[in-house]
């Protein structure tokens, strides 16, 4: 397994960062999974179910360990810290902003392991004007531009039968860590990736850009 031996602590939510540690997880790499309290990730709830829990959820997450933390807690937050400091890769999807008013922002992380690769994934990115819309896989759709080539038989957009988008930054994530993990080996050093599923998106579309970049349409 040639992720044997590396340590991730995942803390997102449905699927881009999910799946993202997931593919880790098939590689090898010991995953654990930070769920909030209550109910945990949504994905455990979004549709059918076999053996009591949703094929969505295990599709996205088999090979995982999970706990639950109230990150909100201190005690919650020293423990996550703790997780943090033995770990080689952090993932987190939350809004820009978040992770660092609740204490677990990268230089607060490389601080305590400078090893750590820290990847950060969200709909804009962590700066740009963008930044603070929330959105979720159709939305970024729209705006990358796919749905103007996705039209159903009536001309007019449809909604893709894939969550392209969530795709796109899961399988960037992965790259990109990959090659900062390849790097370590020859800084002794971690890094921070800031994940956009608006970029990564667009990165997919170079067969079809013809009319914005000749004809600035």
């Amino acid at each position: 397994m040639k992720l044997e031996g590396i340590k991730v602590v995942d803390l997102s939510l449905f699927l881009p960062g999910p799946h993202l540690t997931m593919m880790m997880a098939d590689h090898g790499a010991e995953v654990i999974k930070v769920e909030p309290p209550g109910e945990g990730d949504p994905g455990r709830h979004i549709g059918l179910s076999l053996d009591g829990q949703t094929v969505f959820f295990r599709n996205a997450n088999r090979g995982k360990k999970s706990v639950c933390l109230n990150l909100k807690q201190p005690a919650a937050r020293e423990a996550l810290l703790k997780l943090c400091d033995e770990a080689d890769v952090f993932v987190e999807a939350f809004r820009p902003g978040v992770a660092k008013r609740l204490g677990f922002d990268y230089a607060t992380l490389a601080a305590r392991n400078p090893r750590l690769i820290y990847a950060s994934i969200c709909a804009f990115g962590q700066d740009g004007p963008c930044r603070d819309l929330p959105a979720h896989d159709l939305a970024v759709e729209a705006l990358a531009g796919v749905l103007s080539v996705n039209l159903g038989p009536d001309d007019r957009p449809a909604q893709p039968g894939v969550p392209a988008s969530d795709m796109a930054a899961s399988l960037m994530g992965v790259g990109g860590i990959m090659v900062a993990l390849d790097r370590r080996t020859q800084t002794g050093r971690g890094d921070y990736l800031d994940i956009s599923m608006h970029d990564s998106l667009v990165a997919w579309l170079p067969n079809v850009l013809g009319t914005v970049f000749a004809e600035d349409r």
